[in-house]
């Protein structure tokens, strides 16, 4: 099947729709009312065809993670869809090993790929295991109850400024560039994620997500529940704390481990079987 397997080009995401709705209906139908036609991450984009027939997608999204302090760079798997029609034939599993080999020759080192799935059953028997990670410090929202919070107008940010190639001009952009400083600045930990332009403005613009600012911290909250904060101040009790971990609503986080031996694959290997590797919720989507 890999020769039917190729690259999709992202500007003709319309062309995909119909899969997408099919394979994904309760995300991608709210999202494409909130007139959002694109992914929530950066991402490498695969479809797979049949006689013509557009019947598979897989997505990679470029993930950055650290790992006792060095920026660890892996792909994260996303999007596997396949045309209900054409379920059971295996398929889904050619596309899963076609990221993964894909990742092993593009990410130098890849030591592992990580996915979010509400169907964790499903993987278990195609290399992948179930992490469930060390939750003891988890934020509370009865530690920070909400309040003070606001909303950012994303009309009002710059996607250049997003990108950080120009200054903050709005008041919009400089409570975006305050909460971007704080995070950099903010408590590190083996998980913490390296955010993106994109996702920085998915965050931003998700309509469940409130935040509030302080001096040298945020708080952001969905709906009632706080989801992380950080703060510049060392001294800050929102420091004994890391973000709520794992996936939305019933996500679970899943994770596929290369087979090697190098350094790198041996210590994040380590990681995840001491429950050490901790990813925001915040991160996934």
């Amino acid at each position: 099947m890999a020769k039917f397997i190729t690259r999709f080009p992202l500007s003709h995401f319309d062309e995909l729709v119909p899969l997408l709705m099919r394979c994904f209906p309760d995300f991608w139908e709210p999202r494409l009312k909130r007139g959002m036609r694109s992914f929530p991450y950066d991402l490498k984009l695969f479809t797979a065809k049949i006689d013509g027939r557009l019947i598979g997608t897989v997505g990679i999204h470029d993930y950055q993670f650290l790992l006792d302090g060095t920026v660890i760079p892996c792909g994260g798997l996303s999007d596997v869809g396949i045309d209900p029609d054409f379920r059971g034939r295996g398929y889904a599993r050619k596309l899963q090993d076609f990221a993964w080999e894909y990742c092993r020759k593009n990410y130098y080192c890849c030591p592992m790929m990580p996915l979010y799935t509400d169907k964790p059953g499903v993987y278990l028997s195609q290399g992948w295991q179930l992490y469930e990670p060390d939750r003891s410090r988890d934020i509370r929202t009865e530690d920070f109850p909400k309040q003070d919070t606001f909303r950012v107008d994303t009309a009002k940010l710059c996607w250049e400024y997003l990108r950080l190639k120009s200054p903050p001009k709005t008041r919009e952009e400089q409570i975006v560039h305050s909460i971007w400083c704080i995070y950099q600045s903010g408590q590190e930990f083996s998980g913490k994620c390296m955010r993106s332009a994109k996702t920085w403005l998915e965050l931003f613009a998700e309509p469940e997500h409130e935040w509030r600012l302080e001096k040298d911290t945020y708080f952001l909250y969905r709906k009632d529940r706080l989801l992380e904060a950080y703060s510049a101040d060392p001294g800050h009790p929102v420091r004994k704390f890391v973000p709520v971990q794992g996936g939305h609503n019933d996500n679970k986080l899943m994770i596929r481990l290369a087979d090697s031996t190098d350094p790198l694959t041996v210590k994040t290997a380590a990681a995840v079987k001491n429950r050490t590797l901790l990813f925001p919720i915040a991160d996934t989507f």
